[in-house]
């Protein structure tokens, strides 16, 4: 059983019932979608490793933990680690795992299931070329290389699952849901304004890596309602398998994904793979320091708060730690402690619940941190427990994104998880 933060609870009636969460032995096994892939429930994140964690022992024993653990699905990208020192270490960094574990005999290369992505931006995989400021628009020339440079750097000759970081047309990209033609509320360069050939040309390129038989199965990430359906119905017509999966970000303080952008993936019978569960540290309940020292100090001797994210490099994904959100989570925090859980727990087994998903990315930077995100997916949240979460979703709706004017939700008074608690 995973170590659980010590309780800051005040002291129990002997006559008030005590909530608790039924916690499983085991990590279950889900069909991926329409794939034959059977992955755990949930999937070991690496965005980090190689800025955040700048020392790959340390990658590689939080990848050693998740494997003892049962989990075998591995999710990372071209782009990795992020934050700075973009692009290309993280995958370079599981591959020199991969060979050591599959030459030592502690596992095979058929055992585990690995995601990669492919980025618009050149970041993690520039080619010879072609690299420069101009984004790419998932041509064949381009999803070749980058594709090849995964295979390269992690030493595999196949890919499991290999995704498309985020749509190459004018559409926006995370913080918001809100669509403006002509690459407002984008925060990266654009390609094309997604006309027909756009996603022919995607598909097409897709086709040809599964015909060559570099990746088994392809999903996309950061993507809405019209992505999706353009690029299946596109499937169709050129005879390409469809994409089997979406990464977005998803969780209790952003819940949009469940909007339309879910019914398309549904309907063409794709499942999710998310993101930002923990919204980037927040959801742990760290960032209140001083009023719940407990969480903090989990990880003070490797991870102290002032190495965390968000105080390390506070303009990195700073929509997690935005005011609403931090107001949100605080209640997100007290739900779990009434149930007897971490946050960590009660967030990550709340999104690994959601009937829109098969499988979570985790995100850690210490052995700890993955034995209990990992240690979450044994929990089934009761009824009760999801209608509160449900209360306080209905109360801040989706805080971690701005709908009209990103200055103004900027500008709400209150305290950012940047900021340290007083």
């Amino acid at each position: 059983t995973p170590p659980r933060a010590a309780s800051s609870l005040p002291p129990r009636s002997e006559t008030m019932s005590e909530k608790t969460v039924p916690r499983r032995e085991s990590l279950r096994k889900v069909r991926f979608g329409t794939s034959d892939m059977m992955v755990t429930e949930v999937c070991g994140g690496t965005m980090t490793w190689g800025s955040f964690n700048d020392k790959e022992d340390d990658a590689h024993d939080q990848l050693d933990k998740l494997w003892s653990l049962g989990v075998n699905f591995l999710d990372t990208a071209e782009l990795y680690p992020v934050g700075w020192n973009y692009g290309a270490t993280t995958e370079r960094w599981i591959g020199n795992w991969l060979k050591k574990r599959t030459e030592d005999g502690t596992l095979k290369r058929q055992d585990i299931y690995i995601a990669t992505k492919i980025n618009p931006s050149h970041i993690g995989s520039e080619h010879p070329e072609r690299k420069g400021g101009t984004p790419h628009g998932y041509d064949s020339e381009i999803m070749h290389w980058s594709c090849d440079q995964s295979l390269k750097r992690m030493g595999c000759e196949y890919i499991d699952l290999f995704q498309i970081h985020w749509p190459s047309r004018d559409v926006p990209i995370m913080s918001t849901p809100t669509f403006m033609p002509g690459g407002d509320n984008r925060f990266a360069k654009f390609h094309d304004t997604g006309e027909v050939e756009d996603f022919e040309r995607t598909v097409s390129s897709i086709k040809e890596l599964i015909d060559a038989e570099k990746i088994k199965h392809w999903g996309v990430s950061n993507e809405n309602a019209f992505g999706i359906t353009m690029l299946c119905m596109t499937c169709l017509k050129l005879g390409c398998p469809l994409p089997v999966s979406c990464q977005n970000d998803f969780s209790i303080l952003n819940q949009t994904y469940e909007e339309d952008t879910y019914e398309a993936a549904y309907r063409f019978g794709m499942v999710g793979l998310p993101y930002g569960a923990l919204c980037g540290g927040v959801l742990t309940g760290k960032y209140f320091e001083n009023s719940k020292p407990e969480y903090a100090q989990k990880d003070a001797d490797e991870r102290p708060i002032d190495k965390c994210r968000h105080r390390v490099s506070s303009s990195f994904q700073p929509r997690y730690g935005a005011t609403l959100a931090m107001q949100a989570t605080k209640e997100v925090v007290e739900l779990a402690e009434e149930w007897n859980i971490t946050p960590t727990e009660l967030s990550l087994a709340w999104a690994i619940g959601r009937v829109c998903n098969a499988s979570v990315i985790i995100g850690t930077t210490t052995v700890r941190q993955v034995e209990e995100c990992v240690g979450a997916a044994l929990l089934d949240l009761p009824d009760a427990l999801k209608k509160a979460v449900d209360k306080i979703h209905e109360k801040y709706r989706n805080p971690c994104v701005f709908y009209a004017d990103k200055e103004v939700w900027q500008g709400i008074e209150g305290r950012r998880a940047e900021e340290p608690e007083l």
